[in-house]
């Protein structure tokens, strides 16, 4: 399988947002949607990490450049990140910005993983 990346805090820093209110206007993008994004990568990354998920030597950072290339994951890594990262930031993204991105969802979604 050919190598991509993950999942990247970069590019999701470096998103531009516009957003209107509700008589049109453009409201000036505050960096939160961005700041949001990263967290749900690194939540991700560290998570891995912790399940001994990713192949040794891999580093997790909380810095703007840091992404995660598919390769890096160990072969358990990779089929749990098929399995539920999508769901995982869907669910975020359902639940709306109030929500911290935190681990419970992949938590949940592992002890699944690891039953079957």
């Amino acid at each position: 399988m050919e190598d991509f990346v993950l999942v990247s805090a970069g590019w999701l820093l470096n998103q531009q947002v516009t957003t209107y209110d509700d008589d049109g206007n453009v409201v000036p993008d505050d960096g939160e949607y961005q700041r949001q994004g990263a967290e749900k990568i690194y939540v991700f990354a560290e998570f891995m990490r912790d399940k001994g998920l990713l192949n040794d030597g891999v580093r997790v950072t909380r810095t703007p450049d840091f992404e995660l290339r598919f390769s890096q994951l160990t072969e358990s890594g990779q089929r749990f990140a098929r399995h539920a990262l999508q769901k995982w930031m869907l669910a975020l993204d359902r639940a709306g910005p109030s929500k911290k991105a935190d681990a419970a969802g992949l938590e949940r979604r592992w002890v699944k993983f690891a039953a079957a």
